[in-house]
């Protein structure tokens, strides 16, 4: 016993000399001019053999600052969608909402409890048949007091008893649909019509079954109320609710390398590079020696000025 507790302490401390045995990567990186011309060719010299290098040129998503992650704070959002309407004559059927009181909890009892807000009248819905119509861009901002809870889209569609005095009901269709945020970096779609992954909620006496669906392929909503004698006496209520959408950050992951050699490969003696904006930009170059036994790295930081 004695024996073999020796040979596991012995393997180990050899294990660890071998992790001391990792060279340090021997690299270097030198430009000529720090200070140069949107539009040029920063041309860097390189030297050493380690056994992999690569490079970070300080721009958006190739920052070496946020090779653990980077995340923005969402400035503004706005909803936009298509609808159309087809056949039959019942007024105010469709209606489009927005919470972020909602429990997430897609049934009819959680939905009436969820503090939707009706947003009908700030967007345009279809009118003539079969015509799709643009919603127009409503900016929901405004709309939403507290960002730090997830934000629901609804579409309520309602048939009234399909009588003399409410009409026969008509097929609404919602495709299109865009919710974007926009940061300091410009506009990012946070969900579309598919992406957005609508749940179908019902209430009735007589719910006819598949007379409202979502279109497997593209997310579009189709909405009907029921057909049959006894099914047009009833009132009936369909919800689509999306997920939820985060709407205080959007998280973009770490920031990726541009691989400039790996361990089979010869150091090249130049790496140029060019940038499509001025600004001040902290250039690194990542070295590693990465073995069975471990890993040791060291950076290179160079400082590059592009004037406009």
């Amino acid at each position: 016993m004695k024996i073999k507790y020796l040979a596991v302490l012995l393997a180990l401390f050899i294990l660890g000399c071998k992790k001391d045995n990792i060279d340090t990567p021997e690299f270097n990186a030198t430009v000529t001019k720090h200070t140069i011309k949107l539009g040029d060719t920063v041309v860097f010299n390189l030297e050493g053999n380690p056994d992999y290098v690569a490079f970070y040129s300080g721009e958006y998503l190739n920052d070496y600052k946020y090779i653990g992650g980077r995340s923005l704070d969402i400035k503004s959002f706005n909803l936009s969608f298509q609808s159309r309407v087809q056949n039959g004559n019942q007024a105010d059927q469709l209606s489009v909402y927005i919470s972020s009181d909602f429990n997430g909890k897609f049934d009819i009892a959680s939905i009436r409890s969820g503090n939707f807000k009706d947003i009908t009248k700030s967007l345009t819905l279809g009118t003539v048949n079969a015509v799709y119509a643009l919603s127009g861009e409503l900016d929901l901002t405004p709309l939403v007091a507290d960002r730090t809870k997830p934000l629901y889209v609804a579409f309520r569609y309602l048939t009234r008893p399909q009588d003399a005095v409410n009409g026969a009901q008509r097929t609404w269709t919602i495709r299109e649909l865009a919710l974007n945020t926009i940061t300091d970096q410009g506009k990012t779609l946070a969900i579309d019509q598919l992406t957005a992954a609508w749940s179908l909620v019902e209430d009735g006496l007589i719910l006819e079954p598949a007379r409202s669906s979502v279109t497997a392929s593209s997310g579009q909503l189709n909405l009907r109320g029921n057909i049959s004698a006894e099914g047009k006496l009833v009132q009936t209520e369909v919800w689509a609710v999306s997920k939820a959408i985060d709407l205080n950050t959007i998280i973009l992951g770490p920031d990726r390398s541009i691989p400039i050699k790996s361990i089979s490969d010869t150091m090249p003696p130049v790496y140029s590079h060019v940038y499509n904006k001025p600004g001040t930009y902290k250039v690194v170059f990542a070295s590693s020696n990465n073995r069975i036994e471990g890993k040791k790295e060291s950076i290179k930081e160079i400082e590059i000025k592009v004037e406009p």
